[in-house]
Order: structure tokens, then C-alpha cells, then sequence
């Protein structure tokens, strides 16, 4: 179980840890995360299932000037790993998410309190033209502290499992749970408005009615119509692009 545990820890850290920007921004969707946190603990189809779930709350999700408004790496990687060693129901993941949703918030502000003291370093270098020692504090300490905050909670959580949950969760008052599963029960109805609002705008209606049809008609798998989607789009924003350039 030891290895378990360091294995999610060390996929939130990857997740969290932000050596590849646009690599992590995707790797820590729970939908994502549930595929490799499953094929550690030998579940794969149940751990996509909960990871899935627990997408719906963060479908709205959106992250203003870096800001996030709930760790949904962190939610996941708590609570697909209990909902499998435990067989929970998909729901019962989500209502163990939220909070740690909330809580991961937490440890990103401390993150970036930490990474001050860092920038301020790497400044003075760059004052002193020490430019070879610039990497060390603007990259290799900080993706390292990223390890200690995001590896040691999940790695914790893991190990002892519900038992530490448990008493975490027992702290928290019931209406503030309460409030928590409400709130998060209905962040996939603003998921779901948030893409209505944007296929509503008439330059997309087009491309909605187009796809209906053709999934209608062809009957292709959701995977199939995502590829076709992002060809289409890739196609639009090369004639856009040549359009703009022969204007220039």
C-alpha cells in the first residue's frame, strides 16, 4: 500500500507541480487522473468512472487570472482512491471531493507565498548578471517545494486511508458539508450553461447543427466526434490566419 500511496502523490505532484505548464493544465483533470490513479490500483474502468464524476463539478470551472477556484487534482486524488478501496458509489466520491477541492485551494496559496521568496532571489541574481544560477530558484527549488506540499497530503491520505479522511471530515460542521454537496451538485448545471451560452452565439450555430447532424447520421463515438471537432476547428483557424496575413 506504501507504493500505492507514493504513486498518487507523486501523479498529484506531477499534476500540480507545473514543470510543463500546458502538460499539467490537462493531466489534472479528474477525467485524466482517474485513468492513471485506477491503473495504479488495478481498476482502470472504475477509476475513469469516479474520475468522470467528479469532472461534472468542474465543467464551469474557470480559472481567472490564475486564480483556481477549487483543486480539483487534489479532490481527485483523495477521493477516487477511497472510493475504490472502499467500492463507493460515484456520488459518495463527489461528496468526499468538494471538500478537498476547497482544502487544495489552501495549498496553493501557500505554494505561491513560498515561491515569493524564490522570485526575489532570482531577481537579485538577475540584478548581478549571475544568470547561472537563475534556474536553481526559478525553477528547481520551487518544482521541488511543489513536491513536498502536493506529495505529502496525498501520500498521507492514501496510506492511512479513511481513517484520516474520516477525522478531517468529522471537523468539518454537517451544514458546511451539507453546503458543500449542494454547491457541488450544482457546478455541472453551470458546466453545462457556461457551453450552451458559448455553441448560443450565432458564428458557432453552424458548427453546433453540423455536428448534431453528423453524429445523428454517422452515429460516431463522442472520441470520433471530438477528433472531427478539433480538425474542423484547426482548418477554420488556418483560413483565418492566411485571411488576416494576406490583409496584413
Amino acid at each position: 500500500m506504501i507504493l500505492k500511496a507514493a504513486l498518487v502523490g507523486i501523479i498529484y505532484w506531477i499534476a500540480m507541480g507545473r514543470a510543463n505548464y500546458f502538460f499539467s493544465f490537462a493531466f489534472r483533470k479528474p477525467v485524466v487522473l482517474g485513468v492513471f490513479i485506477g491503473l495504479v490500483f488495478g481498476d482502470v474502468k472504475t477509476g475513469l468512472l469516479y474520475g468522470a464524476t467528479i469532472q461534472l463539478m468542474y465543467m464551469g470551472g474557470i480559472e481567472a487570472g490564475g486564480n483556481i477556484p477549487s483543486d480539483q487534482a487534489l479532490a481527485a486524488c483523495i477521493a477516487i482512491p477511497v472510493a475504490i478501496i472502499n467500492n463507493l458509489d460515484p456520488a459518495a466520491s463527489v461528496a468526499i471531493a468538494v471538500p478537498f477541492g476547497v482544502l487544495g485551494v489552501l495549498i496553493n496559496n501557500v505554494r505561491r507565498t513560498i515561491n515569493s521568496f524564490y522570485n526575489t532571489k532570482a531577481d537579485t541574481f538577475v540584478e548581478n548578471g549571475e544568470y547561472d544560477k537563475l534556474a536553481t530558484f526559478s525553477f528547481l527549488l520551487p518544482w521541488l517545494t511543489n513536491g513536498i506540499l502536493y506529495f505529502t497530503p496525498v501520500f498521507i491520505a492514501t496510506l492511512y486511508g479513511p481513517n484520516v479522511i474520516q477525522a478531517f471530515l468529522d471537523i468539518i460542521p454537517e451544514w458546511f458539508m451539507n453546503g458543500l454537496a449542494n454547491a457541488g451538485g450544482m457546478l455541472p448545471a453551470l458546466g453545462f450553461a457556461l457551453t450552451l451560452v458559448i455553441m448560443g452565439k450565432k458564428q458557432y450555430i453552424p458548427f453546433f447543427v453540423l455536428g448534431f447532424f453528423l453524429h445523428a447520421v454517422m452515429g460516431f463515438s463522442m472520441l470520433t466526434g471530438a477528433v472531427l471537432a478539433l480538425c474542423i476547428a484547426m482548418i477554420v483557424s488556418l483560413f483565418k490566419q492566411n485571411e488576416e496575413g494576406e490583409l496584413a
